[in-house]
C-alpha cells in the first residue's frame, strides 16, 4: 500500500458549523427587528405629554408646582396626604397642616400627568382655588 494524499475540492468540514452560527445570528437579528417594530418605544415621542402641562400664573412666588408623567409615579403618595379634595373636575389628595409652619399640599392627576401644588403660606382652599385657575 502506498501512502497517497488525495485532495478533494470543496470546503473544510467546519463550514457547516460556521453556516449554522450565521443562520442563528441572522434569525436573532430578524427577531429583534420585528420585535422593535411591533413594541411601543419609550423614547422622546412616547414620553412627551399629549397635553401641555399646566403652569402657574405669572408672578406667583409663594407656591411651587411640581409635575411629572403619571407613568413614572410608581411609588405610593406620601403618607401625610390624607384628605380628599375636588381639583379641576377630578379627585385629589391634600395635606392639611396640623400646626403652624407646615406646608400645605395638594396633588392630583390630569391627562397622564401628576401635579403637586405646595405652599408654606397658603391653605388648602387657596391651593384648590389656584389649581382650578391653572391653564
Amino acid at each position: 500500500m502506498s501512502a497517497a494524499v488525495v485532495e478533494l475540492e470543496g470546503q473544510a468540514a467546519s463550514s457547516a458549523a460556521h453556516e449554522r452560527r450565521w443562520a442563528i445570528l441572522l434569525a436573532f437579528a430578524l427577531c429583534l427587528a420585528v420585535g422593535g417594530a411591533l413594541v411601543a418605544r419609550d423614547g422622546p415621542a412616547a414620553t412627551a405629554p399629549r397635553v401641555p402641562p399646566l403652569t402657574l400664573p405669572a408672578g406667583t412666588t409663594d407656591v411651587v408646582l411640581f409635575t411629572f408623567p403619571d407613568r413614572l409615579a410608581n411609588e405610593a403618595p406620601p403618607p401625610f396626604l390624607t384628605t380628599l379634595v375636588h381639583v379641576r373636575s377630578t379627585q385629589g389628595l391634600a395635606y392639611i397642616p396640623a400646626h403652624g409652619g407646615d406646608i400645605s399640599m395638594i396633588t392630583w392627576t390630569e391627562h397622564g400627568t401628576d401635579y403637586w401644588l405646595i405652599s408654606k403660606t397658603r391653605d388648602i382652599f387657596e391651593l384648590v382655588r389656584l389649581a382650578n385657575t391653572l391653564r
